[in-house]
């Protein structure tokens, strides 16, 4: 009564011993320093961070420094810091150099001899596309924070900002813009917006030299329409995943005109920007920084920046909290205008 069933049983064990050993044979292969061997995929190095694929436990980020050996099935794609490209198969790592093995060469011509490289020589393994002159990257954000207010007092609020960053290997487009609307007692308080523009090409991987191209409007303080533009310089000092920083600066035309285009001022000033993210706790919380100035040399004494601060949650499916404080300041405010505004505020948004 028993034959039958324990020869399935066996014969199902043989088919596992059998697959098994196929299924591994197809995996990449990552050794660390503590001894762990994870069978997987081989996803990208960028920096000190390595991203690797497994079945049990999806997407993971192991620190580059406790990788002791790489192993994959197809030629990974090496990016050396002075931009060319090298396939391999197997790399191992150490404190002090990096060994790469089994180089991909072209049919019936004799595999090189392990190539030594410094930690700083190999900055990115498979790089996207974009870094590699394959297309572009498109990513951005756009955000909203709305409140109601009924009682002895009707207040309504609608706040909208948004980047956009359009990337290749050799240049880059930025937009920022943002949108305030508010009422009070079903009369409006608030109608102002801003759009600001740049264009950078690159020329060398750190830096670059472009354009901006900004506008402003608000209607309560009697602005009816601010235009700037000039050339930039700038350096970005790191671009990642993890971390992003650039700096750059330029003169500035500004044309201002006031009181529906009656009265119009114009001037050139030194113009200056800072762009900067950083994920603080892995994917979980990224701190940013924006901020953009200008320094009127015709007055000298004259000079306004902005600076948006703040920190971004990301949840499911591409939608991002977030918890921001904006200041705003102006030398020249007139009156019983304060100098320095600043806002608070929580923002629900969309990323992509």
């Amino acid at each position: 009564m028993l034959f039958l069933p324990v020869r399935v049983l066996a014969g199902l064990l043989a088919l596992s011993l059998a697959v098994f050993p196929v299924l591994d044979a197809d995996a990449d292969e990552l050794i660390l320093k503590d001894g762990s061997r994870l069978l997987g995929t081989v996803i990208s190095k960028e920096d000190a961070s390595l991203k690797f694929s497994t079945t049990f436990a999806g997407e993971i980020t192991v620190s580059w420094d406790q990788v002791v050996e790489l192993r994959s099935e197809e030629p990974m794609k090496l990016m050396l810091d002075d931009d060319s490209i090298f396939q391999a198969k197997t790399i191992r790592n150490s404190d002090d150099a990096i060994v790469v093995e089994d180089a991909i060469v072209e049919q019936d011509t004799p595999v090189p001899p392990p190539r030594t490289l410094a930690q700083e020589e190999l900055p990115l393994i498979n790089p996207e596309a974009w870094r590699l002159g394959e297309g572009y990257k498109l990513t951005g954000h756009i955000n909203f924070a709305l409140s109601k207010e009924r009682g002895n007092t009707d207040k309504d609020e609608i706040d909208m900002d948004g980047d956009l960053l359009w990337r290749r290997r050799d240049d880059r487009f930025t937009m920022f813009g943002e949108w305030e609307r508010d009422r009070n007692d079903n009369k409006k308080s608030k109608d102002k917006w801003n759009l600001d523009n740049a264009y950078n090409y690159f020329l060398t991987e750190q830096w670059f030299t472009g354009a901006y191209l900004g506008f402003k409007h608000d209607q309560f303080a009697n602005l009816d329409l601010e235009s700037k533009i000039g050339p930039l310089v700038g350096y970005q000092w790191f671009e990642s995943t993890k971390i992003n920083l650039s700096t750059q600066a330029g003169p500035i035309f500004v044309d201002k005109k006031w009181d529906n285009g009656n009265a119009r001022e114009q001037y050139v000033a030194a113009g200056w920007m800072i762009n900067a993210d950083y994920y603080v706790i892995d994917d979980f919380m990224q701190f940013y920084h924006r901020q953009n100035g200008l320094w009127s040399l015709k007055e000298t004494d004259n000079y306004t920046w902005n600076t948006w601060t703040g920190l971004r949650f990301p949840l499911i499916l591409g939608l991002v909290a977030s918890t921001e404080m904006k200041t705003e300041y102006d030398s020249g405010a007139v009156g019983d205008t304060d100098e320095l505004d600043t806002t608070y505020s929580l923002k629900l948004g969309y990323a992509w």
